[in-house]
């Protein structure tokens, strides 16, 4: 079972002092999860400003400073549209990327997804299609991407279980309608990502667990690192 560590997210620095937003402290948290077993990324890009950005420059310097620790190490970024707004802005941005996420996510409910992940293959990126409800899945099913991404990230938004429960099995349904092969990870978001982190586990998906999810440990204490909540969710999934 992977567990991809979502290193940050959108999540503002004034939820956590120990959220890593600077290049600085990106690196310093992907060494220590990297010497300690974990290769798969998944992580915000942010500006000197600490603003969310696309830009080339930004990009590739984020993408170095972790390819520089080591080449084994595969990282993904955020491609959403808040980032910025603009589309054709956006479509410039990855344009002129030059040293290049292995994978980017694609948030199959926004609405110029098809078109950036379109874009993303004809560089050569891997493209992770975020489902977070069944109007997104029923969207990437009758697309051409059906059968071109590298994984399928089912993420419900809601924080409570159930719901998100529901959520996660009419995604299930419409994947298995249409016979979809790839490989699946399902998480969740601050309220129940660790009950879904057991859901996933049983279901046979691979997962993710960082400071973009939560930033508390299963016991509600707050986590001071990544490699903390990954502790947290080894001990979990090797007791189910």
């Amino acid at each position: 079972m992977l567990i991809k560590i979502a290193l940050n997210g959108a999540r503002p620095k004034e939820q956590s002092a120990f959220l890593p937003l600077t290049t600085s402290e990106i690196e310093e948290e992907v060494r220590i999860l990297y010497e300690n077993g974990n290769k798969v990324f998944h992580i915000h890009c942010y500006d000197e400003n600490g603003t969310e950005s696309l830009k080339p420059n930004d990009v590739n310097k984020l993408v170095s400073a972790v390819k520089n620790i080591s080449s084994e190490i595969q990282i993904g970024i955020s491609s959403g549209d808040w980032i910025e707004p603009d589309l054709e802005i956006r479509k410039t941005n990855i344009s002129e990327w030059e040293i290049l996420p292995d994978f980017v996510s694609v948030n199959f409910i926004e609405e110029d997804a098809l078109e950036i992940s379109g874009l993303l293959l004809s560089k050569g990126v891997k493209i992770e299609a975020g489902l977070n409800e069944k109007k997104a899945a029923e969207i990437f099913v009758k697309s051409e991407f059906i059968n071109k991404c590298y994984r399928i990230l089912i993420e419900p938004e809601s924080e409570e279980i159930n719901s998100a429960l529901k959520t996660i099995d009419e995604i299930e349904e419409i994947l298995n309608n249409y016979f979809v092969k790839t490989p699946r990870l399902l998480h969740g978001f601050n309220e129940v990502v660790w009950n879904i982190l057991k859901e996933a586990k049983k279901r046979g998906y691979d997962s993710r667990i960082g400071m973009e999810d939560t930033i508390f440990l299963e016991n509600g204490e707050l986590a001071k690192s990544n490699y903390e909540l990954l502790k947290n969710a080894n001990t979990i999934i090797n007791s189910i």
